[in-house]
């Protein structure tokens, strides 16, 4: 498959964490890297880049039909995953979330959809 957007956006093999849809990242980002890792990312509307990034457990919240899991602390970047399972995790276990990203501003992502397991 060829992704325009992406060759545009100089290529994410450089950039630890990002793939394209349905793809895996050469390798993961953790809380500490994630800033250098979407600095000057600019990703078109309506195209998907996936992030797997991995991270101390930071929050969990269920409505009963979804889990808000994050990673992460302020004042660096925070990543929450919007997920059908919170899977018996607890705070400040580390956790690999990956998903589709939304990036709401320079310091706050969503992942949705999600998917979170312990970190092997």
């Amino acid at each position: 498959m060829n992704y325009p957007a992406l060759a545009q956006s100089n290529s994410l093999s450089d950039r630890p964490g990002l793939a394209g849809p349905e793809e895996m990242p050469k390798q993961n980002v953790s809380c500490e890297g994630l800033a250098a890792t979407i600095a000057g990312l600019e990703v078109p509307s309506g195209d998907r880049i996936d992030l797997w990034a991995s991270g101390p457990l930071t929050f969990i919240h269920s409505d009963e039909a979804l889990w808000y899991l994050a990673i992460c602390s302020e004042p660096g970047v925070q990543v929450m995953c919007i997920t059908y399972s919170g899977n018996g995790m607890k705070i400040g276990e580390r956790i690999l979330i990956r998903g589709g990203m939304r990036m709401l501003d320079r310091t706050h992502i969503v992942l949705d959809p999600c998917l979170a397991s312990r970190e092997e």
